[in-house]
Parts: structure tokens; C-alpha cells; sequence
């Protein structure tokens, strides 16, 4: 097994995978890339041309306000991935991703990912099951951090309906 297939092998959400499934990972363009503190990892608006793999570092993901400001949604650290909007067209990123501290990652290529996860069905199904959980996690953190916004305390009821104006 080469250091790339190990590395991407410790990573959570390839570590079940099959030995078959992670080659077809490798395969797909996969290499080590690494990031300063304040590279600009992706950018809003710019082709979704690859999935990162973290292995180490801490990474913001952000919304552009407008002028010069942006928010912090979301900080991921290692273990997670940064990109999912090469999952679906029309392929653009919809936010910024930024190295907080020193950033290791692995970099899949999106174009030959989705090719992979196409030809191969099981790999496919499989692939996306574990994508959906990141989204819905990072749905749920972004809601969160809205109601945060909204001054919905943990313990209020409309916290526990999951709407900002409480029920609908």
C-alpha cells in the first residue's frame, strides 16, 4: 500500500471502505497538498474542481458579506473534508475555505471522483451516504449558528422546533 493509499485509508470517512474503493480513490488524482496559514483554499464562485481530504490543520469555511468582510460559518479541523459543491451543478463553490493554522490534506479530483462514484454504483451509493452526513451536519452547524444569531437560547422551544420565529 503506497503512503498516499494509507493516508487516504486514516482518513474518517474512508476508513471502512473497501481496499477495491479506496484504489478507485487513489486513482482519482488523489495527492498531498498543504496550505499556509491564510491560503485561500477555495473560492465563492470559482470551479468545485476537487474534494479536500484534511489530515491536519484548521480550516474556516466562510460567507462573503459584501466590501471587504466576510463571516466565519463554520471552522473544520482534521479529519473532516472541505467541498461538497462538486457534487452538483453547476460545480462552483459556494463559500470560501481558508487555513486558520498549517493545513495537510489530501486533494481528490472532483471531475474524475464523479466519474468514479458514476461508474461504479455500489462506490457511488456508498460515497455519497458519507457526503450527505457532512451535509447534514453542516446544515444543522449553520442552523445553529442562526439561531445563535437570533438570541434562541439552548434551552428555549423554539431552539427545539429548529426555527428561528419558533413554530410554523
Amino acid at each position: 500500500m503506497s503512503a498516499l493509499d494509507e493516508k487516504l485509508r486514516s482518513h474518517p470517512l474512508i476508513a471502512t471502505l473497501s481496499d477495491e474503493y479506496v484504489d478507485k480513490l487513489a486513482a482519482c488524482g488523489a495527492a498531498f497538498v498543504a496550505f499556509e496559514p491564510d491560503d485561500l483554499i477555495v473560492e465563492d464562485g470559482a470551479p468545485a474542481d476537487a474534494c479536500y481530504f484534511i489530515e491536519e490543520g484548521d480550516v474556516a469555511i466562510e460567507i462573503f458579506l459584501g466590501g471587504s468582510q466576510s463571516r466565519t460559518v463554520q471552522t473544520v479541523h482534521g479529519g473532516d473534508i472541505v467541498g461538497w459543491s462538486w457534487l452538483v451543478p453547476p460545480y462552483r463553490w459556494s463559500f470560501d475555505a481558508v487555513a486558520l493554522t498549517k493545513v495537510t490534506a489530501l486533494r481528490i479530483d472532483a471531475e474524475e471522483l464523479r466519474a468514479a462514484m458514476e461508474d461504479d454504483l455500489p462506490l457511488g451509493y456508498e460515497m455519497m451516504k458519507r457526503f450527505c452526513e457532512v451535509i447534514v451536519s453542516r446544515l444543522n452547524a449553520s442552523r445553529y449558528r442562526i439561531l445563535d444569531v437570533y438570541g434562541v437560547g439552548p434551552d428555549d422551544p423554539k431552539r427545539r422546533r429548529g426555527f428561528p420565529g419558533g413554530s410554523r
